[in-house]
């Protein structure tokens, strides 16, 4: 069977966006912020509003030191959470 640059084009993506989905998972978005936040809990930690991308994941978090937007690569290692007001 020959496959056709399309076709490869079509897996890579595939495999691609099947090992970000792994990696951004809500645990791994939950542990990332409370490392960034610091002195937080895991399990304290509520993510919402998870927007996956080919190359980066973005979300926001309550924790009990205030509410964060947060964003990282795709495989959720560069962690930025900046400080945001909470919804009322």
């Amino acid at each position: 069977m020959r496959f056709t640059p399309l076709s490869r084009a079509i897996g890579l993506a595939a495999l691609i966006g099947m090992l970000s989905a792994c990696a951004s998972t809500n645990d791994n978005l939950q542990r990332a912020t409370a490392t960034e936040v610091g002195n937080t809990r895991t399990s304290d930690v509520a993510v919402t509003n998870v927007n996956r991308k080919a190359t980066s994941v973005s979300w926001t978090a309550k924790a009990p030191a205030g509410c964060y937007e947060c964003d990282a690569d795709d495989m959720v290692r560069k962690v930025h959470c900046v400080k945001v007001d909470c919804p009322k």
